[in-house]
């Protein structure tokens, strides 16, 4: 397994830094104190990267703090941003903290529907938006809020207050103050109200303290091997709590250097760019990355068998490492050859200097994340939840075993329910949900444990297994219960397969909504044609019927689906088909395409797959 030295010294250091703090803004001010002018944050501006020193971003969160105190923001406000990742994200996000008042995280695409429900539910009556389409669903959302706050001055107009102006209005106006109100802030006292994404019904507001954040962060720092020399690139949306936490303040208490990625389309030239040393992502990306690997590695037969061997001996490196099988002298110089042929290249498409990943977010297939590491790159995944602030467990670098997310963290306590569901009791579970007293009510046992929907089992060695969520179990009529997830994640997998998503519940056999990769499929077929001829062309549903087969032959049968329907456009956020972490909509999904399900268990609807 691999060794990731640690200074551990400087790790305690931080600890202790972190455990002493009553609050983010004094922990973010502790580390200030400490790096002055290192690099903390960067960002694109005007085509090239620019960096802010841990003073100065502390000026600015000074100054925009007290621009918010005019507007009137104080103990117990509720001040929304909605923005992609930026530098003023950050600002904005510290800045609020420090006045005792709480921040609304809102997702930038989301629509003014959802924005009305999230502004008025928390009752903020500030909103910092990033542009003209987060103005707009704000505007049109009708909520009523007091003063808006737009990053792109451009984007502004009447009634609306510019980012750098809010700044400038504090420099002038600075609360002599200012830094003794924010260091008497208590861990108890309410830092953010985020709002989960929703696989299904109204969003909820998930009510965070200092306490459960800082909680979070103390554990996080002990067991995953980040340092203050790290440089990391945010990748993921800041709204949600997982880069939140495990990104920006990690990254502020920690004293590393954190860059924010342009956009999802430009991260491979970003990581090119900025070459990271510690990344957090969601599994989407591994398999992004594996996919164009794949891709340039089967352009011909002889290739493709070059490639099928590489990731093989990747693999067996692994079980090398994890105690599992023995490479022979043999199996080692091939891995050497690789190394040299393939891994490198895997490495350099990181950015060439990636020391470990950490995954969370979604299921990473096991052979996915025993393939990058044999490519040199550990990845430990985790699991948590918006409630949990959010990290619950992770796996360990030096004990990786893949198929679980670790054991807890050590400030985190899990027990499984007789149904087999996970509860959680730690300093960082949330004190409840806002305005929700039966959905609080329901979200705790009798004797406090928080109960996660999650449906899991701890192996031999203490490590926690996630088989499914406990609402999107399907029963079919025959009794026989099936966790989808796992099933949907190797069928997305396949080469030729982009999405996929089970339906069943209350049926005789389970069946697929598949989405195929249609860009694959047209190079496999070597003709360019539309998505809806794909559909019902014949040699491509037998392509992805051969890959189903193949995919889900480790299931046991009842999970296997019987039968499945092509769908001619992928399932997007935008569509409503997912959420804005990349979470199935089930229901909408399900709603969207009933003609489809429907025929697929009428007599004669959907194609059959053959059991060999």
């Amino acid at each position: 397994m691999f060794r990731l030295e640690r200074d551990r010294e400087r790790v305690r250091e931080v600890i202790e830094r972190v455990r002493g703090s009553r609050s983010l803004p004094e922990a973010f001010r502790l580390t200030v104190l400490e790096k002055g002018e290192k690099p903390a944050l960067g960002e694109k501006v005007g085509g090239r990267w620019r960096e802010f020193s841990y003073r100065e971003v502390y000026r600015r969160v000074g100054d925009f703090a007290a621009g918010l105190a005019g507007l009137g923001v104080g103990p117990g406000s509720r001040v929304a941003i909605m923005s992609a990742n930026r530098v003023g994200w950050t600002v904005a996000d510290v800045a609020i903290m420090s006045l005792g008042a709480a921040t609304v995280p809102i997702f930038p695409t989301l629509g003014p529907r959802q924005v009305e429900h999230i502004l008025g539910d928390s009752e903020a009556r500030v909103v910092v938006v990033e542009g003209e389409r987060q103005l707009s669903a704000v505007r049109e959302s009708g909520a009523r809020v007091e003063h808006v706050v737009c990053m792109d001055e451009a984007a502004g107009g009447e009634g609306v207050l510019g980012f750098s102006e809010v700044e400038r209005r504090g420099a002038r106006s600075r609360d002599p103050a200012w830094e003794a109100k924010m260091l008497s802030l208590g861990r108890e006292d309410v830092a953010t109200l985020i709002y989960t994404s929703g696989t299904s019904g109204r969003q909820k507001g998930v009510i965070l303290t200092h306490g459960n954040l800082l909680s979070n962060l103390e554990a996080i720092i002990e067991v995953v091997p980040i340092t203050d020399d790290d440089v990391g690139l945010s990748i993921l949306p800041l709204s949600h709590v997982l880069e939140r936490t495990c990104s920006q303040f990690l990254n502020l208490v920690g004293g590393g250097t954190n860059y924010t990625a342009e956009s999802v389309e430009r991260v491979q030239e970003n990581l090119l760019e900025v070459r990271p040393t510690a990344l957090l992502v969601v599994p989407r990306l591994f398999e992004r990355v594996f996919a164009v690997i794949r891709e340039q590695g089967t352009a011909n037969p002889v290739r493709a068998r070059i490639f099928e061997s590489a990731v093989r001996t990747a693999r067996a490196k692994y079980r090398h490492d994890a105690g599992e099988e023995r490479m022979g002298p043999a199996r080692r110089l091939l891995y050497r050859f690789y190394d040299l042929l393939v891994y490198r290249k895997v490495r350099a498409g990181l950015g060439g200097r990636v020391r470990f990943c950490v995954s969370g977010g979604a299921r990473l297939e096991p052979w996915l994340g025993e393939f990058f590491y044999g490519a040199g790159i550990p990845v430990a995944e985790g699991y948590g939840l918006t409630e949990t602030s959010p990290v619950i467990s992770v796996n360990r670098f030096d004990d990786l075993r893949f198929g679980t997310v670790g054991p807890p963290l050590p400030n985190v306590e899990v027990r499984l329910s007789e149904g087999g569901e996970i509860l959680v009791r730690g300093p960082n579970v949330t004190p409840g949900y806002h305005n929700l007293p039966e959905e609080n009510a329901a979200a705790f046992t009798g004797d406090g444990w928080f109960r996660t929907g999650d449906i899991g089992e701890f192996d031999e060695g203490g490590r926690l297994k996630i088989t499914d969520r406990a609402k999107d179990i399907m029963v079919l009529d025959t009794g026989k219960n099936v966790a989808p997830q796992p099933v949907e994640t190797a069928l997305a997998n396949a080469p030729h397969i982009a999405q996929a998503m089970l339906v069943g519940d209350g049926r005789k056999f389970v069946a697929a909504l598949v989405v195929p990769d249609f860009d694959a499929i047209r190079r496999t077929l070597g003709e360019n044609l539309p998505a809806e001829h794909l559909c019902s062309d014949g040699r491509a549903r037998e392509l992805i019927r051969s890959e189903m087969e193949e995919a889900t032959a480790g299931f046991p049968e009842h999970e296997r689906p019987k039968k499945f329907a092509l769908v001619p456009r992928e399932w997007t956020e935008e569509g409503g088909e997912i959420t804005p972490t990349l979470k199935l909509r089930r229901s909408a999904v399900a709603a969207r395409h009933a003609h489809l399900v429907e025929e697929l268990y009428a007599s004669e609807g959907g194609r059959q797959l053959t059991r060999s």
